[in-house]
């Protein structure tokens, strides 16, 4: 084996990934679907309600239980932080790139298997699923666990094969619909059609999984049926006599496909192949490389079965591309359900190359994963120092040594693959050391909810004497532990003579003062969407014409 299989290339691997990882926990959440998320699960935290999900005083037909649960159970554990909201999503990541590291390992071998874990683990758009969280890292974790133990029923046929996979399949549809069963019976499928298995297709114990796998999905149907079932009179997006069980086995994935009675948006079938390029990073390419190489195997062998190649992850990667690219629900993280299969498929071409010993092509890889390391790595620095100039010596300490071991991994290391791994992994983990470590800290110091909510708790103001007009924030009511009622501008005009505080914002403070409402305190702060970055707002010489402002107001009796 190369010098990558060192004990101590690995154990430094393992530690900047980690220490980027442990950075994002503490992050604070941005105020967009983590935040919002994150408050669903604090309404189920301070009313015990775990069967109703509440956005804001009203019901949420949206996403499946399962995060919300966790996270509430997570708040009773170690209080309501970003740390307890994101720490289960994160555990369920480790468990996805434990499961992607099995695969690679029982589709090929123990090499295969280790890399693909390590690019699954180094992958831009993976470490962001455990900062910005949202049912991606546990969704893609549920898949692959689901899809792995599934393969090991087809090869082992042990029973507990078959219960882990249902439980997983069952986890899946409990965090994101249907999804979670579609894709891992979709992966089994490819793998044995391409095989030729048909005896192994129409063997009854899948009916046994099907069976537990419904046993695992009742809790999230039945929590449906209460809530909607049982109250045809509801109202959501317009619609009365709404089936929460019709939803959820339905709806959730399948009508939201064509957009139907959900909202859905313009198709761009081309949206997921660019998208794909930041992403995958620093694999993008690599992955494009390995993708089209498969796909070339194939067409030069009519699809016929050829020893030591497998269907598994190119039929989920065609599969899951084709239905998310038709969609009308088009965003970024639809991606992340690809990522244990696209990079067992990439390690596998890596692998492939070494054994090989494809020293051009190698060689050819390590110097454009080289330039993208160092690239990224001067980008983000660059992007720092130019929007926020702040701890310019840590963070130039930083930067300067993760240059420098990244110059040194190139150097030290003999073999090209080994400099591969080494090169990118080390690149992308620097990357999200300063993400998580200095830039998205001094960003969020432009989140104007957060910021009043530092001022609640250093003012002592207590939250049962606070209400929002005119505006929603979900990081102010997640960082002050409160859910804070709505009010109209009508019942700020009739709500008894008693002191409160309104948060609100300047069209708000505009309107209360057109009718004398008496103000007797204004705190106030510079609010941007964080998770809605454009460079006016990075432009530090133009940021100020970017930014909104945000009141904390006390009314006076």
């Amino acid at each position: 084996m190369h010098s990558f299989s060192r004990k101590r290339h690995f154990i430094f691997l393992l530690f900047i990934l980690s220490l980027c990882y442990v950075l994002g926990l503490y992050v604070p959440l941005m105020n967009g679907d983590a935040a919002h998320h994150a408050n669903i699960a604090l309404h189920m935290y301070l009313t015990h309600d775990y069967v109703n999900l509440i956005d804001k005083g009203a019901d949420y037909l949206d996403k499946p239980h399962l995060l919300f649960w966790l996270s509430a159970a997570s708040y009773h554990i170690f209080g309501v932080t970003p740390f307890a909201y994101k720490l289960p999503s994160l555990l369920f990541s480790i468990a996805g790139v434990w499961a992607t590291y099995k695969t690679g390992r029982r589709l090929y071998n123990i090499k295969t298997g280790l890399i693909a874990a390590l690019i699954l683990a180094s992958a831009q758009a993976f470490i962001l699923a455990s900062m910005d969280v949202r049912m991606d890292a546990i969704l893609t974790a549920c898949i692959i666990l689901a899809s792995w133990q599934l393969l090991e029923a087809t090869i082992v046929q042990k029973w507990h094969n078959l219960a882990a996979a249902a439980l997983f399949m069952g986890l899946g549809f409990s965090t994101k619909g249907l999804v979670g069963i579609i894709i891992p019976c979709a992966t089994l499928f490819f793998y044995l059609l391409y095989k030729r298995d048909f005896a192994q297709m129409l063997h009854p114990k899948w009916l046994l999984t099907a069976g537990l796998t419904a046993v695992f999905m009742l809790p999230v149907i039945f929590c449906y049926y209460l809530q909607y079932d049982l109250h045809p009179e509801k109202q959501i997006r317009g619609m009365t006599n709404i089936s929460g069980v019709k939803f959820i086995l339905w709806g959730q994935n399948i009508e939201r496909l064509d957009g139907e009675n959900w909202g859905g948006g313009r198709r761009d079938y081309f949206y997921f192949f660019h998208t794909l390029l930041w992403a995958f990073l620093p694999w993008s390419l690599l992955a494009y490389y390995a993708m089209g190489s498969r796909l070339q195997n194939l067409w030069r062998s009519r699809l016929a079965y050829v020893k030591n190649l497998e269907a598994f992850t190119i039929g989920a990667i065609l599969f899951v591309f084709i239905i998310i690219s038709t969609s009308r629900f088009q965003l970024p993280h639809y991606l992340n359900i690809l990522f244990p299969f696209l990079y067992i498929l990439t390690a596998a071409k890596l692998v492939e190359l070494d054994k090989k010993r494809r020293l051009p092509v190698l060689k050819s890889i390590f110097i454009l994963q080289a330039c993208i390391a160092f690239c990224i790595v001067v980008l983000i620095a660059v992007l720092y120092v130019w929007s926020f100039r702040q701890h310019i010596v840590i963070f130039g300490i930083v930067t300067f040594a993760g240059l420098f071991i990244m110059a040194w991994n190139s150097l030290e290391t003999a073999s090209s693959f080994s400099k591969i791994i080494m090169i990118s992994v080390t690149g992308i983990a620097f990357v999200n050391i300063i993400l998580n470590g200095f830039f998205y800290p001094q960003l969020l110091k432009y989140q104007g909810g957060s910021n009043l909510a530092a001022e609640v708790k250093q003012k002592q103001i207590d939250t049962e004497n606070i209400y929002s007009y005119n505006i929603n924030n979900f990081t102010f009511d997640f960082d002050t532990k409160h859910l804070t009622p709505k009010l109209t501008l009508e019942q700020v005009k009739n709500k008894p003579a008693m002191g409160y505080w309104l948060y609100t914002d300047a069209i708000g403070l505009d309107s209360l003062r057109q009718i004398n409402t008496p103000i007797a305190e204004t705190v106030q702060s510079s609010d941007y969407h964080v998770t809605r970055l454009k460079p006016a707002f990075l432009n530090p010489a133009t940021r100020p014409q970017t930014l909104e402002t945000v009141y904390l107001l006390r009314i006076a009796p």
